[in-house]
């Protein structure tokens, strides 16, 4: 019997090759893109899941309140916080500190020097509460030991090759020889940690043992484990008991809180200073769910759509087979069963598919997914429980219909047998042209805000610029000589010293100022970023310079005045701004300075953020040293980056260059956008792609039902426009309700994602009206050839017609 059913099965798929065609293709697609997305949303969702204490580990957060309007809060506490919880509070029974003291460690190996930024330096129990896997060493006894070292597998090979790096020693600068004692495996993807060197204790002076006791410092990233019975919220409710007792010069002005650390990767974007080097968001994950599931919908309607078309043409055979005694159940098995073969041809030809186009959704999305036959059986569940579940949603409606028809009304294929579906068919596809349409919608929308980001006015000029780190300690005592050097290259025409950069994708530093000036005696201190620069600096950056001086050359005048921006002067409330006073705060050091000049505000961050107070001081100021050179430069950048490689090398003999492109720094701040606008463009084309399928499968059909009654319109004197316009009117107001429907459902989607950016596009209704004619575009070029084709065919051979 079941082979029957499947012989059955074969033999109509093979007659209504149509059929077979659009929605083997339309589920083709959708099954492979829709476990793509699957796969790339479950990895979204499972960072830092493969550690065994996973649920009970929590990262400790500092939270600032001295501005009740703009909370602020960040990855990083004071060190003494960690052992503080262990000691007084049994709900806490463990925890690990990071600390990372500069931007990259310089050492050498047998003469030859490297250096290295991933890194951190930890606890001897960091492998008690975080599970990596040991390729060679002991995890109980690897950081046990004052300098040691544990690496990565990749990092091992790097500097090591195929020997043994076990025993292995470096000299780090300033430190003196570390010991490899341990070699793990490279971080997992969904690591929110990322490393390739983590050090046990490499500073022993007093310096270090004050530091780790010292309620003020805020240096160390803490994690700790709870117990597994313990309530977060209930030790958050302690937390005010041990300010008081450690922290009382903070009160009211700072938050202890926890995060768990499953919750780092998605809901970190408000969090500044963490140790994770990348966000995802929340918000992206169901934008990919949903898209995944759209284009299943979108097949799967169309399946719908065809099989209760077909329903007039199929409803002899039922009715026959009903007549003969075939009961409901045995109709609607083998409905399914035609259902589930082609479903599952669909799905050989998804693996194909998605064979063919992984290594390019790696590429997009930034992940190392591996998919090949080796790997198949990993996706093979998630495939099968897409097919098996495409299978019953696309064939149940289907089977059911075509089961309950009355014989003697499907023998005579009354058009009743017909109507009852036709407006569910209607429905279905406004339904899926609202899908295709919010998919258009939101293509559209992001390629404009990333359009926008590319163009905006962000005060000053980020073309042209070579950012060259500062990694020694003796450059920076003779940083005045390698800028001239800098600034003899041929093709240079301005190199500027600073901290930090516009466009900086470090950390920022930041300290409190305060001022005496403002109307009515502002005593209260606001926070603001800080950075140091040199006099050639503005013209570098082309910063302008609303009013007041530029620092000169005069070391002991700079070192005592300063420039703030537009937002300083508004937060401090300075109605006069030029010869203010302002007191700056940073860890003890505490200084009062002039306020030289007002430079025009400038987006020294991304535009995901707004603009905030900044304090321009200069280069030998006491809070930050100088970090960068920067060089302008016109011409050929090879030969640029070739000469400054070259006086690097005469006063930096232990650091390669390290340097970068600042526009193509920037362009990091929105790698997450790019990637989800491409995505979407693909999301959105694979939907037009399918829908447009399911349409012209669904107007041959719906012509093929009107082949007499065109005929005869024709004999009747309508034209060829005539039969056009009325076959594809239908869908035209289908398409238009669709659109009615669709547009404010992106409107909402658009406007939450666009909450990410404190600078963005307006959702103008240009964005939406070209989404419709694109949509209506796309069902008129599906409908149209199918159209043409039955207005232009002759009316004898359509009135002969049975």
């Amino acid at each position: 019997m079941i082979k029957n059913y499947f012989k059955s099965a074969f033999r109509t798929l093979v007659k209504n090759k149509t059929f077979t065609l659009v929605n083997i293709l339309g589920l083709a697609i959708g099954i492979s893109f829709s476990a793509m997305l699957y796969v790339y949303v479950s990895n979204e969702l499972s960072y830092d899941d493969f550690h065994s204490k996973s649920d009970n580990i929590y990262r400790v957060l500092t939270i600032d309140k001295r501005n009740p309007e703009s909370r602020r809060t960040y990855g990083i506490t004071v060190p003494p916080m960690g052992p503080a919880l262990v000691a007084g509070y049994p709900e806490v029974v463990d925890m690990v500190r990071l600390f990372q003291f500069s931007g990259q460690v310089v050492f050498e190996i047998d003469g030859e020097h490297f250096q290295e930024r991933n890194w951190f330096s930890t606890d001897p129990n960091f492998f008690n509460v975080f599970d990596f896997d040991f390729i060679q060493g002991d995890k109980t006894t690897a950081l046990k030991d004052p300098f040691s070292l544990v690496i990565t597998e990749s990092t091992a090979r790097k500097y090591f090759g195929d020997e043994n790096p076990l025993g292995k020693t470096l000299v780090l600068s300033y430190i003196g020889d570390v010991k490899v004692t341990g070699v793990i495996k490279d971080m997992p993807d969904n690591s929110h940690l990322k490393f390739n060197m983590l050090f046990s204790n490499i500073r022993t002076d007093d310096a270090w043992k004050n530091l780790l006791n010292d309620w003020n410092s805020f240096d160390a990233y803490t994690y700790i484990e709870i117990d597994k019975n313990a309530v977060i919220a209930e030790l958050k409710s302690k937390m005010p008991a041990l300010q008081e007792k450690h922290m009382g010069q903070y009160e009211n002005k700072l938050e202890v809180d926890f995060q768990s650390i499953k919750d780092i990767y998605l809901a970190s974007d408000h969090i500044e200073a963490g140790t994770e080097t990348a966000h995802g968001q929340v918000i992206y994950v169901y934008i990919f769910a949903s898209m995944g599931v759209f284009l299943l919908i979108i097949a799967s309607i169309n399946y719908i759509n065809l099989a209760t078309a077909k329903a007039l043409i199929r409803s002899k055979e039922v009715g026959i087979r009903k007549t003969i005694g075939a009961f409901k159940s045995q109709l609607v098995t083998q409905f399914l069963i035609e259902s589930f073969v082609l479903t599952f041809i669909a799905l050989i030809l998804a693996i194909g598919i998605m064979d063919l186009v992984f290594p390019y959704f790696n590429l997009i999305t930034g992940k190392e997914f591996n998919f090949s036959i080796a790997t198949l059986q990993t996706y093979l569940p998630t495939l099968l429980a897409i097919s098996i579940t495409i299978g019953l949603m696309s064939g149940s409606y289907p089977a059911f219909y075509l089961a309950t028809l009355k014989p003697i009304t499907a023998i005579r294929q009354n058009e009743s047998a017909g109507k009852e579906s036709f407006n569910l068919r209607k429905v279905l596809v406004v339904f899926q042209f609202v899908l295709t349409i919010v998919m258009i919608v939101c293509t559209l929308a992001i390629g404009n805000q990333l359009n926008f980001i590319q163009t905006k006015d962000i005060g000053f000029n980020k073309e042209q610029l070579i950012v060259i780190d500062i990694n020694n300690g003796n450059v920076r005592q003779q940083f005045q000589v390698m800028k001239n050097e800098f600034a003899n290259i041929p093709g240079v025409s301005h190199v500027g010293v600073s901290s930090r950069v516009p466009g900086e994708w470090k950390n920022i530093t930041e300290l409190y100022v305060t001022s005496n000036d403002a109307p009515g005696g502002n005593s209260d201190s606001i926070r603001a970023y800080f950075m140091g620069f040199d006099q050639d600096m503005l013209a570098t950056y082309e910063i302008s310079l609303k009013s007041g001086k530029n620092f000169s050359s005069n070391q002991q005048v700079d070192s005592t005045t300063v420039l703030i921006n537009e937002s300083a002067v508004k937060t401090l409330g300075l109605a006069n701004p030029l010869g203010a006073a302002i007191n700056l705060r940073k860890d003890g050091i505490l200084i009062q300075v002039t306020i030289a000049g007002v430079l025009e505000d400038f987006n020294f961050q991304s535009l995901h953020r707004k603009i905030e107070p900044i304090i321009i001081g200069s280069w030998n100021n006491p809070f930050y040293p100088v970090d960068y050179f920067t060089l302008k430069f016109n011409g050929d950048p090879e030969k640029v980056i070739k000469e400054a490689t070259r006086v690097h090398a005469l006063f930096d003999e232990q650091s390669p260059i390290e340097y970068h492109f600042l526009n193509e720094q920037m362009k990091m701040f929105y790698v997450a956008e790019r990637r989800v606008g491409l995505l979407f463009i693909i999301g959105a084309c694979l939907s037009v792609l399918v829908a447009g399928l399911g349409l012209y499968g669904l107007a041959t059909y719906y012509i093929e039902r009107r082949t007499k009654e065109l005929g005869i319109r024709k004999v009747l004197g309508a034209s060829g426009v005539d039969l056009f316009l009325l076959l594809s009117s239908s869908f035209t107001k289908q398409v238009g309700l669709a659109f009615l429907i669709g547009s404010p459902i992106a409107y909402l989607i658009m406007d939450k994602w666009l909450e990410a950016f404190e600078y963005k596009i307006i959702l103008h209704p240009g964005i939406f009206i070209l989404a419709g004619l694109i949509a209506l575009a796309i069902a008129m070029g599906t409908i149209s050839y199918r159209s043409i084709k039955a207005a232009r065919a002759n009316p004898v051979n359509s009135l002969k017609q049975e």
